[in-house]
């Protein structure tokens, strides 16, 4: 069963966006926000939270290769 993971972003009254992402241990947190960070602009500032220390999860893929 697929883990819930979340990007929650915040817009203050002067325009400046925060990013907080809830669910993505590891460095993979970075890269799963990196499509709005491209999109923003420039990163000002970044703090890490605890669930960045924890390990990565391991990632499973299933490739599946039809007859063809």
């Amino acid at each position: 069963m697929a883990k819930k993971r979340d990007i929650v972003i915040t817009i203050g009254p002067d325009g400046e966006v925060q990013i907080k992402v809830e669910g993505v241990p590891g460095a993979d947190c970075m890269d799963f926000t990196k499509f709005l960070e491209d999109e923003l602009g420039d990163v000002t500032q970044r703090e890490f939270t605890s669930e960045y220390y924890q390990a990565e999860e391991p990632v499973e893929e299933t490739v599946k290769v039809g007859d063809g």
